[in-house]
């Protein structure tokens, strides 16, 4: 059973950009390395164009393999990475048969399970992650939730905007469900957060200042500092991208 091949053929698109907000990118990588121990064996699942694995690298004494479906990802994450020999990329296909370890510390999902556009599908592979993580290992999932989509859009629709759609290729995940079958398959949840404050701030507050799309003003700049964070106290309400941490 391969990956669908309208997703392949839109991630092998040159034109295509993992993610057009940087801040939010590296809102999502700062949360992911809070929860990486150093000389921790790394499985970056879904790597991309390395954007994440090359802030990963960094971390003390770890060893990153990164895997991903698209061969035009691979070669942009390969041209990124090429300094980093802690890094080792390989292109899979996670529906279909592929030779990785089983021993990794910590395997990160960072929108990765989205891209499978079935629940069934998100499960089976959720659950062959896991069997490659050491005892004790961590599953670190950076994913699309459902419930982050929906508050959201309920805050939007108070303040009369539209909703903001999943996009076509993306199944986001139903934060209940997740939970369920990672704790049905052994799994505890040790840490859970979100870039709720983010979200409103920059999807939900400045549509009504300003309606123009511009990723990289001086107000998400703002948006995405840990001051303003700190304030404001959003973490998972409101976040459609959520983190969750489970442990082996």
């Amino acid at each position: 059973m391969k990956v669908n091949a309208d997703v392949l053929e839109y991630w092998n698109r040159e034109d295509v950009e993992s993610m057009y907000d940087k801040h939010l990118i590296n809102a999502e990588i700062d949360l992911i390395l809070q929860s990486i121990p150093p000389n921790s064996k790394i499985l970056d699942v879904g790597c991309g164009e390395g954007e994440g694995t090359l802030r990963y690298s960094y971390v003390e004494g770890v060893t990153i393999h990164g895997a991903d479906f698209s061969e035009t990802r691979l070669k942009l994450a390969r041209e990124r990475l090429k300094d980093r020999t802690n890094v080792t990329l390989k292109q899979v296909d996670f529906l279909e048969d592929y030779d990785l370890d089983k021993d990794y510390d910590v395997i990160i999902s960072q929108r990765f399970i989205i891209n499978l556009m079935d629940w069934k599908l998100q499960s089976k592979v959720l659950i062959d992650l896991t069997k490659m993580l050491k005892p004790g290992g961590r599953l670190i999932l950076l994913e699309g939730s459902q419930l982050g989509v929906d508050s959201l859009n309920e805050f939007r629709q108070t303040v009369g905007l539209e909703p903001i759609p999943v996009k076509w290729h993306n199944l986001f995940l139903n934060d209940t469900d997740l939970v369920d079958l990672m704790r049905e398959n052994n799994f505890d949840l040790i840490k859970t957060d979100g870039l709720g404050t983010y979200f409103l701030l920059t999807r939900g507050i400045r549509p009504l200042l300003d309606s123009s799309v511009d990723w990289n003003c001086e107000y998400n700049r703002i948006a995405a500092s840990g001051k303003v964070k700190n304030v404001l106290q959003f973490a998972s309400k409101f976040s459609r991208l959520r983190l969750w941490v489970f442990q082996k």
